[in-house]
């Protein structure tokens, strides 16, 4: 048998969270275009793009057209690389 939770109920629900944080939320439509803007400022070719992040070249050519996003350990890449990410991607 489990243990009763300590703080059961006094936390803050889903629909909270997100309401407390809405403002710095992108959704996906607007990350997926400044995502774009940002390999397009960073990089001469898409295969620059593609060698930078150790990805495949079909990968590098969906972020070049806004089609994909990249995951957590890409993104996470960019913020310590690519001197404009925080320009870009925080343009408001």
């Amino acid at each position: 048998m489990s243990h009763p939770k300590a703080f059961d109920g006094r936390g803050r629900s889903a629909a909270a969270a997100r309401r407390a944080h809405a403002s710095y939320r992108l959704d996906r439509d607007q990350f997926s275009r400044r995502w774009s803007l940002l390999m397009i400022a960073s990089f001469g070719s898409r295969e620059e793009c593609a060698v930078h992040f150790g990805v495949t070249y079909q990968a590098a050519c969906n972020w070049f057209d806004g089609i994909c996003r990249p995951y957590g350990d890409i993104v996470a890449h960019a913020v310590e690389t690519l001197p404009r990410y925080a320009e870009i991607m925080q343009a408001r």
